[in-house]
């Protein structure tokens, strides 16, 4: 069974599974008793058979939740809240000021995600379901005891959550890396948003990083003290290595945008991934850096 594995006094992560991979839940516990719960994994069936359990196995109900947020509003992060709001109509639920509409109807922002390039995009997840949020917040305001931090990059709704107390940031999607094994590389929808977002994450009194995946190039969802502000550094420098990778493709004569994204992947070590539409935002990105329509 699944289990939330204990991060620090306060923290603690449980692996959801997700295409062969995982999409992490954050379980944030106080003396007082309050916790709060961060996204809900891709599916009902994930509540049902790993979130509900493991909940239990540390003595919780989602009815003794204070309240359940979100890091961003891809599926992978919010397919279980109908399921939770099924399940426990009371449980306040929050978001980013900027991810409620999408909140509401996920489905429709799934399609929209691969409207751009259909012949390279999954079919859309049709199991996503939406929910009314009780709360919105917005950037740098405190969210039951955590500061919201505005990170866009991945997507436009994306917050990281940073427990002061502990230095814990969670990350969700907003620190990426190179992506999962299964994406070939990062997922950059706002490049300039994402830059910006590293850099004001690099003046938080960071102690511990958690991310939502196990990010390439570092494979530990879970990075403490030094290697926790490295993975930080690491990771904006990753910007400026895939507009290199990028620019020399262009040099070379390859100006298809889904050819790019193979040579990109190719050049970080990258697993081919079955869809490309991830790896084409994040060229699109780094094309319009580049000046090239």
């Amino acid at each position: 069974m699944e289990i939330f594995e204990p991060i620090n006094e306060f923290v603690s992560l449980l692996k959801t599974p997700f295409c062969g991979s995982w999409s992490g839940v954050v379980l944030i516990r106080r003396p007082d008793g309050s916790a709060v719960m961060i996204d809900s994994g891709a599916t009902a069936e994930t509540v049902d058979r790993v979130i509900v359990p493991a909940l239990k196995a540390v003595g919780l109900e989602l009815a003794d939740l204070s309240a359940l947020l979100c890091t961003h509003t891809h599926g992978d992060h919010i397919g279980g809240h109908s399921r939770i709001r099924e399940l426990c109509p009371k449980l306040p639920c929050g978001v980013f000021e900027g991810g409620a509409k999408k909140l509401r109807d996920p489905l429709k922002f799934n399609k929209l995600i691969r409207a751009p390039f259909p012949e390279y995009s999954p079919p859309p997840a049709a199991s996503l379901k939406g929910i009314e949020p009780d709360f919105t917040f917005r950037d740098g305001e405190t969210v039951c005891g955590l500061k919201a931090i505005f990170t866009p990059g991945h997507d436009s709704d994306c917050v990281c959550f940073l427990d002061t107390e502990t230095g814990t940031l969670v990350t969700g999607d907003s620190v990426q890396g190179n992506g999962t094994e299964l994406q070939g590389c990062g997922l950059c929808m706002d490049l300039p948003g994402y830059r910006r977002a590293l850099r004001a994450l690099l003046t938080e009194p960071v102690h511990t990083v958690v991310t939502g995946h196990a990010y390439l190039p570092w494979k530990s969802a879970i990075q403490k003290g030094e290697n926790a502000r490295k993975m930080l550094r690491e990771a904006f420098a990753l910007t400026e290595t895939y507009g290199i990778i990028i620019g020399d493709a262009l040099a070379k004569g390859i100006t298809d945008p889904a050819e790019e994204a193979k040579y990109l992947i190719r050049a970080l070590n990258g697993a081919m991934p079955a869809f490309l539409f991830m790896a084409l935002y994040t060229v699109r990105e780094y094309r319009k850096e580049l000046h090239v329509e």
